[in-house]
């Protein structure tokens, strides 16, 4: 957290004294007082409800140190509070020595001494909570393995998408395909892993850190909490349910979904079932409860915009909730020492029963799923993309060569010219496009493409020049046999190559 500090010379050695004077320093300042030490004062510059600033006067030997520093999270002290605080406090605390009388100190000492007291009896009190909240929440005898696990593995997995070329901001679905991002066509025509593979990967790295950030922040709680193995299966299960509600949601539409989100509210749906048990004590549970709520809404209702699945949110939220109800029953029987060794392994499950029933009814289709596979595998090669845009180029310039070709009700020299200027102009053009585009790196079935192209504009040119003798010597009957032959041929390598 920012903060800043300062050292204050001291005039005089006698430690009361000093306290003293830090002690109505600080009432001057209108801070409020919260601990008292033998030769330290904890205060908080709060007024009015607003977050202050955490205020720290220590004596040691080289004097006066006084510390300003943010305690609510703040990122930097972009208006400079701590060091407007300790200049308060220094100029405070030298106008305070050079005026305050013996009666006025004494008084000063003898409120010190009753916050002391307090302090001692507030530390009590607080350890007693301390160790309430660590018996319930099991925080100081656990590690975060699972958690930290589970985001380096998603870290992992994005550093080598971007490697194969997923993009760091912009994602490309087609490399999410090939590394198990949860599309239907696929998931439901054999796919069945891409309902877990799918919380692993990640749309940019926006995606990737907002869900890390999110599973962090509850695993803190949640991993001592459950334990290792629970912890581990309610973020699969509930990572698994929500990849499942996502197809179900989108049956009619198919969208190409990922992210741990899913088993990230799961988590969270979990975390809100504890919170709404009895098993975490009122003092920390009201504050956690509020800011869980808070998440989820905020989370929910952002996820309301476009290009978010909020389906998958929605159902590893309420599958959480479930999942979460079932592990506060087994802890509480634990703590009963009444342990109930079938239930987790029961909810694995039915949550593994209920996709496999799910993908068994909503069969998808095998050709769909053949036309996707040919997509992927070609998209492996690095210029498919520049190709697809050379075959658009090639499109357009082949409309403008037919319409050249077909064109009728023209009188013979006129329709030679034509040929001659523009039927030219496009073979020439259309074999260019072709020609750079057989350099690509590109599948073979796509290098098969390109050639019957090659040869379909071949025969379009034969075709050229058969129309234009026709023109010089307006003999259009003897010729048409050829033609006729030419435009077959033509015919049907253009369908070959528009079949690959």
């Amino acid at each position: 957290m920012p903060k800043h500090e300062i050292l204050i010379p001291l005039t005089t050695t006698d430690t009361e004294e000093i306290m003293g004077n830090i002690y109505l320093s600080l009432q001057e300042l209108q801070w409020n007082i919260q601990y008292g030490g033998e030769t330290s004062l904890l205060a908080n510059t709060a007024i009015s409800g607003s977050k202050g600033q955490q205020i720290l006067c220590l004596i040691n030997e080289e004097g006066l140190v006084v510390s300003s520093e943010m305690i609510h999270n703040e990122v930097a002290d972009v208006l400079g509070k701590n060091k407007k605080n300790t200049r308060q406090f220094e100029e405070t605390y030298q106008k305070i020595t050079a005026q305050t009388d013996p009666a006025t100190t004494e008084t000063a000492l003898y409120e010190l001494s009753l916050l002391r007291i307090q302090t001692i009896d507030k530390i009590e009190v607080e350890e007693r909570e301390a160790a309430e909240i660590d018996a319930a929440m099991n925080l100081s005898k656990s590690n975060l393995y699972v958690t930290y696990g589970i985001i380096a593995l998603n870290i992992l997995i994005f550093i080598a998408m971007i490697i194969d070329g997923a993009g760091l901001f912009t994602p490309n679905a087609l490399v999410h395909l090939k590394w198990g991002s949860n599309y239907s066509p696929l998931t439901l025509t054999g796919d069945w892993w891409r309902l877990i593979s799918s919380i692993f990967i990640h749309f940019g790295i926006i995606h990737l850190l907002m869900n890390m950030y999110c599973l962090y922040t509850v695993g803190v709680y949640l991993e001592p909490m459950l334990g290792k193995l629970r912890y581990l299966a309610a973020y699969l299960c509930t990572g698994l349910v929500a990849s499942l509600v996502s197809l179900w949601w989108h049956a009619g539409e198919p969208v190409n979904s990922a992210g741990a989100s899913g088993a990230v509210f799961g988590m969270y749906g979990v975390f809100l079932a504890l919170l709404t048990s009895n098993l975490i004590p009122k003092k920390v549970k009201d504050e956690l409860l509020k800011s869980i709520l808070l998440f989820i809404a905020f989370n929910l209702l952002y996820g309301l915009k476009g290009g978010i699945d909020n389906s998958a949110h929605i159902g590893g939220l309420l599958s959480g909730f479930v999942f979460g109800y079932g592990l506060v029953w087994t802890i509480k029987k634990e703590r009963e020492e009444r342990p109930v060794n079938w239930l987790l392994p029961l909810l694995v499950i039915i949550s593994v029963g209920s996709a496999a029933f799910y993908l068994q009814q909503n069969k998808g289709s095998q050709t769909d799923r053949i036309a996707l596979l040919k997509e992927l595998k070609n998209s492996a090669y690095a210029d498919e993309e520049k190709l697809n845009n050379q075959l658009l180029q090639f499109d357009e310039v082949n409309e403008s060569l037919q319409k050249v070709l077909n064109e009728e009700g023209v009188p013979f020299a006129e329709l030679s010219v034509l040929l001659s200027d523009s039927g030219v102009a496009l073979i020439n053009k259309a074999n260019n496009i072709l020609a750079r585009g057989k350099n690509f790196d590109i599948s073979p079935t796509q290098k098969e493409k390109v050639n019957l192209l090659i040869e379909y504009v071949e025969l379009r040119n034969e075709e050229l020049l058969l129309l234009k003798k026709i023109c010089d010597t307006q003999d259009a009957a003897g010729n048409m046999p050829e033609l006729r032959r030419i435009r077959t041929l033509a015919y049907n390598r253009f369908g070959e190559a528009v079949s690959k």
